[in-house]
């Protein structure tokens, strides 16, 4: 099922342009996080790997995106990992896939939220608001999501006519992807978490997922914590490599 999940959490998160590169896949969204700006090594390798790295690390550098391997255990060649780290790739953040099985999970919504199906650009400035992100980050997001074309769900929680808390679910197949979720700083350890991402997986199950997927930073123990509580189990890692380049990589 790798394969499968690498393919379906690239769709729920696409990149802007995507190159196919021997088996590689190079994505690109202006530097606006790793997942849609990275290569991936989902299939066969035939070609040189020391060729291939240089050739995407010139392609990254013209566009002013740090050069980002994602590695899994479907990496091809095998030693890319290895390889990397002799050129001076570190590890810079390490994810854990974890999946839920949504047999026992009911349709209809557990709390006051507001679902929202199509692209609503106040959902990404409360989303980029909370994260703490730039601003100049705002049209690189909208046009990531107008790239998403199977079923979205984006779930905001309000007090006081502010939001506190969002969420992004998209369904493919019989999966639905967790995607986005933070709270605001004021409001965070209050099980706000919990109410989004248990709506996310209601209204997945209602459009016809069994299963829920989500990729969390293993650093980031509230999270883990989280979704260990609520049944969620790893099924695989990966990794980005990285190296200091002279350009910023988006977060």
């Amino acid at each position: 099922m790798l394969p499968r999940f690498e393919e379906i959490s690239n769709n729920a998160w696409p990149a802007l342009q995507t190159i196919q590169y021997d088996g590689w896949l190079l994505r690109f969204a202006n530097g606006v996080t790793k997942r849609s700006n990275s290569v991936g090594m989902l299939y066969p390798s035939t070609l040189d790997p020391e060729e291939k790295i240089a050739f995407c690390e010139k392609l990254y550098l013209a566009r002013q995106v740090a050069p980002c391997f994602k590695i899994t255990s479907l990496t091809d060649p095998p030693d890319m990992d290895a390889r990397l780290e002799r050129r001076g790739y570190f590890i810079q953040s390490v994810v854990s896939f974890q999946v839920f099985e949504l047999v026992n999970i009911p349709c209809e919504p557990i709390s006051e939220v507001t679902i929202e199906t199509r692209l609503n650009p106040r959902w990404i400035d409360d989303f980029i608001r909370m994260n703490g992100f730039p601003r100049a980050r705002r049209q690189t997001y909208i046009a990531i999501m107008e790239q998403i074309i199977t079923p979205k769900c984006l779930v905001s929680i309000s007090r006081d006519r502010k939001t506190i808390g969002v969420g992004l679910g998209v369904v493919e197949g019989p999966y639905i992807g967790l995607f986005d979720i933070v709270i605001d700083p004021a409001f965070r350890n209050t099980g706000l978490g919990y109410l989004i991402v248990e709506n996310l997986m209601r209204w997945g199950r209602k459009n016809g997922a069994s299963t829920a997927y989500l990729q969390v930073l293993t650093d980031n123990m509230p999270a883990i914590r989280l979704y260990e509580k609520m049944g969620f189990k790893e099924i695989y890692r990966y990794w980005y490599r990285m190296k200091r380049w002279k350009v910023q990589p988006g977060r």
